[in-house]
């Protein structure tokens, strides 16, 4: 199968091209090869490749710089997954497009399903919102990847922030009030490729089984590394960030669980399984 990734560089794109590249024609296109917010760009390069499957993580995911570049989330989050559809629906090519739990308000208080109406509370889960809306009307063969909380090995994020803040003695701060599914990169790649190679449609979570705060992720953490650290416990109205993040985002893996084909492990013992990789180096 011929596969074309936009944002095949990074965190989540880098293990998708890992793992499906065994078995597919893989092209992999970083933002700078590839910038999706002008029509042409996308669409030329499904024109010459040609593959079956379009997939896109390309996006701006620092949901603070969001708040503060309210025009440029929407075009690259927003307006740039339109072009990709667009160029999708004329070379008859699928398109996987990875969101997001925080296109979720957080008032729920239990995990979200596929079901559930989104109501995203900042920008950054606004723009997200609007990618998938557009993949929805432009496309009738597609499938939304909502995932949560991502780590692992290609860039930083709040699990290597930890991991180095009880490596360096620093001050770590963790909100108590922001509760999702920390899922491993990698998990959610060997689920993506399950569905690669299936012929299903429509929105599916795929997030590590379970969920925690902020301060539970620390505390498992320190229990794995089996070190202490210096932790300042806040809430959101403490941190004092641009932008509001939903209280409790959680994901249900409800549409692979109802189709019988739901292999995440859980958010422990993938976490663990990070770690491990990780310091094993």
């Amino acid at each position: 199968m011929k596969i074309l990734i936009f944002g095949g560089t990074g965190l989540l794109g880098t293990d998708i091209y890992e793992i499906l590249k065994t078995e597919n024609q893989v092209r992999v296109l970083s933002s700078a090869d590839c910038n999706i917010i002008k029509l042409e760009n996308p669409y030329n390069k499904i024109k010459i490749e040609r593959p079956d499957i379009a997939i896109n993580c390309a996006a701006i995911t620092d949901v603070d710089k969001c708040e503060k570049e309210e025009d440029n989330a929407y075009k690259v989050n927003a307006i740039g997954v339109k072009n990709i559809a667009i160029a999708c629906r004329d070379f008859g090519v699928k398109l996987i497009h990875i969101s997001t739990d925080y296109v979720f308000d957080g008032e729920k208080r239990e995990p979200y399903t596929e079901f559930d109406k989104p109501n995203p509370v900042n920008i950054y889960g606004k723009t997200k919102l609007a990618g998938e809306e557009f993949v929805k009307s432009i496309l009738n063969n597609y499938i939304i990847i909502r995932t949560a909380w991502i780590f692992g090995k290609r860039r930083k994020h709040f699990v290597d922030y930890v991991i180095n803040g009880i490596k360096n003695n620093e001050e770590i701060i963790a909100v108590k009030d922001m509760v999702s599914s920390p899922s491993y990169s990698v998990d959610v790649a060997e689920q993506i490729k399950n569905i690669v190679n299936s012929h299903e449609s429509g929105i599916f979570h795929i997030a590590n089984k379970g969920y925690c705060s902020r301060v539970e992720l620390v505390e498992e953490i320190m229990r794995i590394l089996k070190k202490t650290a210096n932790v300042r416990i806040v809430n959101q109205s403490q941190w004092e960030r641009p932008a509001r993040r939903p209280y409790f985002s959680a994901l249900k893996n409800y549409h692979l669980s109802l189709l019988g084909i739901d292999n995440m492990p859980g958010w422990r013992d993938a976490l663990k399984r990070y770690i491990r990789a990780k310091t094993e180096k």
